[in-house]
């Protein structure tokens, strides 16, 4: 807990600063420490995916983009702009009751399945090489990349080394509610609590959403709402509708200006060429606009991607098969009885009727805009994969609208309460290890927390194995991902099943198909894997 609280400290320090030059740059006067700060680490990640074009997200990167926030910084305090901000005297108990209960829950050991095989994976192959072309042949995954994780790469080795960044857009958060006085919002962040043991994307994304939401509800929409809208994109492309409502609320109320597609040329510009240089193709992680690049993964592994991506809309209940024989009524029929998680699938109408209702009931543009823009993604999102998953900013959005002229000390009060209880699960995960989904990950209150934050005890094992060109470290368990390049037991068993290799090839990786004796040899080095863990 101790340490979480110095690494954000240094966090708020270097990405004010840096926010504090930006704004200057841009000509820009921001009166909040949220959005300076914010504007900031928008700025940050944007030079460290160009950074890692040509160089690593070391440490000496790192020490280059601190000492740039730490001299913003100085010359915050000497030229003393400070008198330019809003600062509130006499902060409320409540906000240093959340501020402790941000950290404390930090503090905790990672259980999303996607810290170990996801990001963990993503960042340390980052922080050491940088962008490595095509190194989506070697794990699909890889070559998704998110703005966050490229964001944490860049502090996870020295400033932030537990990887709890989360913690710190969460305060950030915390003191835009206080800035901006939408006490409502409040009662979101004992939902936010689940997020913070990793750096998982959906939190900034899901906050960036409710920041521009209620700047654009508040009548302040402008550039600054517009970069951040756009920055959301690039750390969790799903949010896609939302530059799209800030672009369209400008348009109705005729505030467009012709500079404004600057940024999203930029943006979309830099997010595309990611994806190309990574996966082969601009939009992760379908194969639109084929440029027949040769790093380009094999048709299989995408066919077999998308279809797993069709699968999990239906939360794995039914095969590719199963599913292909459903006619359009079948399918949607299906969707809303596929078990439990149906619930989440009904919620996702119901949300879309209330802001609708909401729409209607209101009559104000930016009600009716947000209701357009959240049936236009779940249209587009049906087409490929209509995960719930996919749609936790349609619930937030919605609950937000709903709950927004709550008063006070309502919300206040419910938000501790809820916290409370998040914090309880965490401390004592007993009764949750057989209910939840998530909860035999879940390790318990350790007294070292207080001062350090809690890790798994995974064990993890590799062994060094080469195929053709390709040398790799083979684990029977997926956690055991963090040294690249790595598969685990399921990716080699799915590069065996369709009969393709990753390879490296010019700096970078491809896909090839396997000779007969290759794949004898895979089978071998899958056999004794699976020996090796009995």
């Amino acid at each position: 807990m101790l340490q979480i609280l110095i690494t954000n400290i240094l966090l708020l320090i270097i990405n004010f600063g840096s926010g504090v030059l930006l704004s200057g740059i841009l000509k820009v006067k921001i009166r909040r420490i949220s959005m300076v700060s914010l504007l900031g680490m928008a700025g940050i990640a944007c030079f460290q995916t160009l950074a890692a074009f040509f160089f690593p997200l070391d440490s000496v990167l790192e020490m280059c983009i601190a000492a740039v926030g730490l001299i913003g910084f100085l010359m915050f305090l000497k030229n003393k702009t400070w008198k330019i901000f809003v600062v509130r005297k006499n902060m409320k108990l409540w906000f240093y009751f959340f501020l402790v209960i941000i950290l404390f829950t930090a503090s905790f050991a990672p259980y999303f399945y996607d810290h170990y095989s996801y990001y963990v994976p993503t960042i340390s192959y980052l922080k050491d090489f940088g962008f490595i072309k095509g190194v989506a042949n070697v794990d699909l995954l890889l070559g998704q990349a998110s703005f966050w994780h490229i964001y944490q790469a860049g502090f996870s080795n020295i400033i932030d080394v537990d990887l709890r960044v989360n913690s710190f857009v969460l305060i950030l958060f915390l003191i835009y509610i206080y800035e901006s006085r939408r006490m409502a919002l409040v009662l979101l962040l004992p939902f936010f609590l689940i997020f913070l043991q990793q750096p998982s994307p959906d939190l900034p994304a899901l906050i960036l959403t409710l920041v521009v939401i209620n700047e654009l509800i508040g009548g302040r929409n402008n550039g600054l709402v517009l970069n951040l809208s756009l920055f959301a994109v690039c750390i969790k492309p799903v949010v896609f509708w939302l530059p799209l409502l800030v672009i369209f609320e400008s348009l109705y109320t005729r505030s467009f200006r012709l500079k404004s597609v600057i940024p999203v040329l930029l943006f979309g510009f830099l997010l595309m060429i990611k994806n190309i240089w990574l996966f082969g193709f601009p939009i992760f992680p379908t194969a639109l606009f084929d440029f027949d690049f040769s790093w380009k993964p094999s048709p299989e592994i995408l066919t077999y991607s998308s279809q797993v991506g069709w699968m999990k809309s239906y939360d794995m209940q039914y095969s590719f098969q199963q599913l292909s024989a459903f006619d359009h009524w079948g399918r949607m029929f299906h969707w809303f009885t596929i078990g439990n998680k149906s619930i989440f699938n009904y919620l996702i109408i119901i949300c879309l009727g209330v802001l609708a209702w909401l729409s209607f009931r209101k009559q104000d543009k930016i009600y009716t805009l947000i209701f357009l823009c959240f049936l236009l993604k779940f249209i587009i999102i049906a087409l490929f994969s209509a995960q719930y998953r996919f749609f936790l900013d349609l619930y937030l959005v919605t609950i937000f609208l709903w709950i927004k002229n709550m008063s006070d000390g309502k919300a206040v009060f419910i938000a501790m309460c809820m916290s409370a209880f998040i914090l309880l699960i965490f401390s004592v995960p007993g009764a949750a290890k057989d209910r939840l989904m998530v909860g035999k990950w879940l390790t318990g209150l350790q007294l070292s927390q207080f001062y350090k934050p809690a890790f798994s005890k995974e064990v993890k094992i590799y062994k060094q194995e080469t195929v053709g060109n390709f040398n790799f470290n083979a684990s029977e368990n997926p956690f055991s991902k963090d040294r690249f390049p790595s598969l685990s037991l399921y990716d080699l068993k799915l590069y065996h099943h369709y009969g393709v290799i990753p390879q490296q090839d010019d700096n970078g990786f491809v896909q090839r198909k396997m000779t007969p004796e290759e794949k004898l040899q895979l089978q071998q080095i899958m056999d004794d894997l699976k020996k090796s863990q009995k």
